[in-house]
């Protein structure tokens, strides 16, 4: 096993992924609000189905974990998945002011984004058996990745789009975006010649069973990722104005404010990554369930803030929100990885934690895109706020619990 390889692979995977993502999350929405001007209604319907295929994910995971044994499927799978998402991406550049075929492009988005992620899960659980600072790279690039991802999309943006309700130029800059996704044509010719995981790490991984913990403790574990998982979800629930704050900047400031804003992201973009950064260095520290915690609460404090801040004020509590928010979701995917490192179907109970997220996304983005055409983004803020509170504390009931029965996943 090459790990120089290994590293450079989740890069240029990620690295694309983080493209889309930039582009789904914050570019596109504010295009189809704002530029557009659509029924919004008719946006959150589209939205909803769209990130529907998000929830089949764990099925998919089982599948691979049972079934599919062979890396050369894996690879197929992945050359497969790329082909795809830049050819759908290519229609939606000629076609993107029908709002249907936007929806089918969300579709394919999540469901090759789906397999893409659920192969490369396997790969860094089966390297996370052999040695834990391989499991805390990995997370570092992922996530790192994914923040150099959105400062090249908004460079593009800075560059390209000099008045923000110029159609023309909006089409330069999906033309760009289409063009960052390309190099992930290169993967097919770099994973050809090389090895993702040995069939010996498949047999140790295959072979690595559940840890020997006696019913007792199972059932005590088991009980703490419910609530667990039911806590991130609500504390995901920020996803219900996310979308909307490009658009919210534009209409509440100006349209210069937008531009400094998209500027500005650049150092949230940094902020960000130093919450990774300093989520690895203490994460095997402190509890990481405590921690999880902190950092929730941090990011209710900044969220409170919000709404009643100035334009100057509210670029820092961004900032803010990005530090700790990264904080939190890299302690979440850590306890989620130490639950199923040890399991027989690893990627699938790793798929099954992760799905909070997805189903945040399907239940508070449709809601919120709906809900913006009725109500403010400062309402839709301080409902968020209400469900983060709530989140909060189950966390800290599970801590206290958690300080009391120390159990080693939580740790």
């Amino acid at each position: 096993m090459n790990v120089k390889r290994i590293y450079g692979i989740f890069f240029l995977v990620y690295f694309t992924l983080g493209v889309f993502e930039a582009y789904f999350v914050l570019y596109i929405p504010l295009f189809y609000y704002d530029i557009l001007a659509v029924n919004r209604n008719n946006l959150a319907f589209i939205q909803f189905f769209g990130y529907l295929s998000l929830i089949i994910t764990p099925i998919f995971a089982y599948i691979f974990d049972a079934y599919i044994k062979s890396e050369r499927n894996y690879k197929i799978f992945v050359f497969f998945c790329v082909i795809l998402l830049c050819s759908c991406f290519l229609n939606f550049l000629i076609n993107k002011n029908i709002l249907l075929l936007y929806g089918i492009f969300l579709g394919v988005y999540f469901l090759s984004r789906m397999f893409i992620r659920t192969i490369m899960s396997k790969v860094f659980l089966t390297l996370s058996v052999e040695s834990p600072k391989i499991k805390d790279h990995i997370i570092l690039i992922v996530n790192g990745t994914r923040t150099v991802s959105f400062l090249l999309v908004s460079l593009a943006f800075d560059f390209v789009i000099k008045d923000v309700y110029s159609l023309l130029q909006w089409e330069l800059f999906f033309a760009i975006g289409w063009m960052l996704t390309l190099p992930l044509l290169s993967i097919v010719l770099f994973l050809r010649n090389n090895t993702i995981f040995s069939d010996q790490n498949l047999k140790r991984s295959n072979n690595n069973i559940e840890s020997k913990n006696n019913k007792k403790n199972q059932k005590r574990v088991l009980w703490f990722v419910v609530f667990l998982y039911f806590a991130f979800f609500l504390a995901s629930s920020d996803l219900i104005f996310l979308s909307l704050v490009r658009s919210w900047v534009l209409t509440r400031y100006n349209e210069r404010s937008l531009r400094f804003f998209l500027g500005f992201s650049y150092i949230i973009t940094i902020s960000a990554l130093l919450g990774y950064y300093f989520a690895s260095r203490i994460a095997k520290r402190v509890s990481n369930i405590f921690l999880l915690f902190i950092f929730c609460c941090f990011y209710l404090f900044f969220l409170v803030l919000l709404p009643f801040s100035n334009f100057p004020v509210f670029l820092v509590l961004q900032c803010g929100l990005a530090f700790v928010g990264f904080i939190a979701n890299y302690m979440y995917a850590s306890i989620a990885q130490t639950i199923s490192v040890n399991k027989r179907y690893k990627t699938f109970v790793f798929q099954i934690l992760l799905t909070c997220q997805s189903i945040a996304s399907i239940v508070f983005v449709p809601i919120g895109t709906s809900l913006s055409a009725l109500i403010s983004v400062e309402m839709l803020i301080f409902f968020s706020s209400i469900l983060l509170a709530f989140s909060c504390g189950i966390q800290l009931i599970l801590v206290l619990v958690n300080k009391i029965k120390q159990i080693k996943e939580f740790n």
